[in-house]
């Protein structure tokens, strides 16, 4: 049993650490921070493993849990007044090769408001649908679709003040 959930934790570690710490990395802007709420999102894991298998979307699951975690960051981060701009750009997934257009966009992500960036990140790269994403962040679809299309918007005008349409 105990060798049954072992290896149930590494495919799931295998799995989701990259997508995870991709998130965590959108929302915290930091290296450090981000490796650590990976790590506490994986020690929660760890301490539900035996009821684990009635979870019916645990990529869903697993991310909300990473999105919490960062959000209480980034509440800790205020208060101590923190600032770190570090970027590694090797643990952010973009279509581009081009460096300049990867930090373009990076840029044009990071100006979004969280509300709105944490919708992008969530559909865009974790590729979640609109329900999911509305299971996640505890709002409607309809909200969801909403900021997603405000985002686009704001997305495409930064990009389009810096030629990139």
């Amino acid at each position: 049993m105990k060798k049954e959930l072992t290896e149930q934790f590494r495919e799931l570690y295998l799995e989701h650490k990259d997508n995870l710490f991709g998130v965590a990395m959108l929302y915290l802007k930091d290296y450090h921070l981000a490796q650590d709420a990976v790590q506490e999102t994986f020690f929660r894991v760890f301490r539900k493993l035996g009821t684990i298998d009635t979870i019916e979307n645990k990529s869903a699951w697993i991310t909300t849990i990473t999105v919490n975690i960062c959000k209480n960051k980034l509440k800790r981060k205020c208060r101590t007044e923190i600032s770190s701009n570090e970027i590694d750009l090797d643990s952010i997934t973009l279509v581009s090769e081009n460096i300049d257009t990867k930090l373009t966009v990076l840029d044009a992500l990071h100006s979004l408001p969280l509300s709105l960036k944490e919708i992008v990140v969530l559909y865009y790269y974790q590729e979640f649908t609109q329900r999911e994403i509305g299971e996640i962040l505890k709002i409607s679809e309809s909200t969801v679709a909403y900021r997603l299309k405000i985002a686009r918007n704001l997305l495409k005008n930064y990009l389009k003040e810096d030629d990139y349409e």
